[in-house]
């Protein structure tokens, strides 16, 4: 037991570092924002804050990939898909970071529900973490998260990732981190969305980060964002035509360099059920 999970102890440090405290990000217009994406209402809640996934109202297909830094070991790839339903919306989700050598993968199920002017939505995550030559170990993480509507503009999110704590192993308490965030945003006009959250692990400081989202013309979008300690500047664009969303961002470290996520996504006609 210690031979395995003194390296995975140093590797999920590493790869904390290297998420600034975020689990799973995923989808190019929350990192365009900075990853400031607690009170967004679309099919990339999935990801983010499974509260958000009631406002879809078609049926989703997603699927994403970033880069971190260049690295190698240090790609992300995700897909998933969202149902709508009069009995409330459920999506189910794939995330893998890494390569051979070391890989996270998360199997996740979500279901959402709104009433009135407050979405829910919770998530039951399977987590495995594998080390080359020193196997795998797995655990169930589970989210919930909520985002209410306080006026037509101005809307306030909160989600916890992996409330129940979870452990991966005894040796030094190895557990899944677990990841709060809250955060408001308001909708300036139609064209404008601003956006402003605090994410604290409970085993690192505090990180604000805040976005702008901006659509020029119809169906195309100019975003940027940033994120505290470190300062990080994010850049992203997205472009939605027809039943279509491609989206892509850049962020810049000031010691690691450039990160780039691209997303897709894909609406059938089906509506709500």
């Amino acid at each position: 037991m210690k031979k395995w999970c003194l390296p995975l102890w140093f590797l999920l440090a590493v790869h904390a570092v290297f998420a600034s405290g975020d689990p799973n990000p995923a989808g190019a217009r929350a990192w365009g924002l900075g990853n400031a994406s607690v009170t967004l209402s679309d099919s990339w809640s999935l990801f983010n804050n499974p509260a958000g996934i009631s406002g879809v109202t078609q049926v989703h297909l997603l699927a994403s990939y970033d880069n971190r830094y260049g690295l190698p070991g240090m790609q992300s790839m995700a897909t998933g898909v969202v149902y709508p339903s009069s009995y409330g919306n459920v999506g189910l989700s794939i995330h893998r970071f890494g390569d051979d050598l070391y890989s996270e993968h998360l199997v996740g199920v979500a279901y959402s529900h709104k009433v009135s002017r407050v979405m829910l939505g919770a998530k039951l995550n399977y987590v495995q973490v594998h080390v080359d030559n020193l196997g795998s170990k797995g655990a169930v993480a589970l989210e919930f998260g909520g985002i209410a509507e306080i006026t037509s503009q101005l809307f306030f999110g909160a989600h916890v990732y992996n409330f129940n704590q979870a452990k991966l192993a005894d040796y030094q308490d190895e557990r899944i981190p677990t990841v709060m965030k809250a955060g408001i945003s308001y909708k300036a006009f139609d064209k404008l969305l601003l956006s402003v959250e605090t994410e604290k692990d409970v085993d690192f400081p505090a990180v604000v980060k805040a976005g702008i989202e901006y659509q020029i013309v119809k169906n195309l979008y100019l975003r940027t964002g940033m994120s505290s300690k470190p300062f990080i500047n994010y850049f992203g664009i997205g472009f939605s035509p027809k039943r279509l969303q491609f989206d892509y961002s850049v962020r810049s470290h000031p010691v690691l360099g450039m990160s780039h996520h691209l997303s897709i996504g894909f609406r059938f006609e089906k509506k709500r059920v």
